[in-house]
């Protein structure tokens, strides 16, 4: 699909979504979310998809176990994005959505559904996996993180 790279230009555009257009199949996109404040997502524009790519938390200190078996059940209720871990132990979350055929409004879905995720796992995820003192308000960033 030649054009793909013009309708997401065209997409990210009539969202009105933060970005920066990093190549010609390339952006960072700056997603709002009410727990992390900014999401930053990797958009990449391939032949016939759309892949993102969104940091979601460096790799726990503790109850590793916890923090993915509680990721992992995620997937049950979420369709459209997944966690992933690299190879650091950090946390990911990754869609993926077909060009052909999509429209302004799947993108725009697809981004909701991604500050919606964030916003319901992240200050528990956060808890499970660092040690945070008790009445201490959780947003951003874990504790110790700079």
């Amino acid at each position: 699909m030649e054009d793909g790279p013009a309708k997401v230009a065209l997409w990210l555009e009539e969202i009105g979504v933060e970005r920066d257009r990093l190549s010609d199949r390339e952006w960072t996109l700056r997603v709002p979310s009410a727990r992390r404040e900014v999401v930053a997502v990797a958009l990449t524009c391939r032949e016939r998809s759309i892949a993102l790519r969104a940091f979601f938390l460096r790799g726990p200190d503790r109850n590793h176990e916890a923090v993915y078996r509680r990721l992992l059940r995620k997937h049950l209720d979420t369709e459209a994005w997944r966690f992933a871990v690299d190879d650091a132990g950090d946390l990911w979350l990754c869609a993926e959505m077909p060009l052909e055929g999509a429209r302004t409004a799947d993108l725009d879905g697809l981004l909701g559904l991604l500050s919606t995720s964030v916003d319901e796992t992240f200050e528990s995820t956060v808890r499970t996996g660092f040690e945070v003192p008790e009445g201490m308000r959780v947003s951003g960033r874990p504790p110790g993180v700079d």
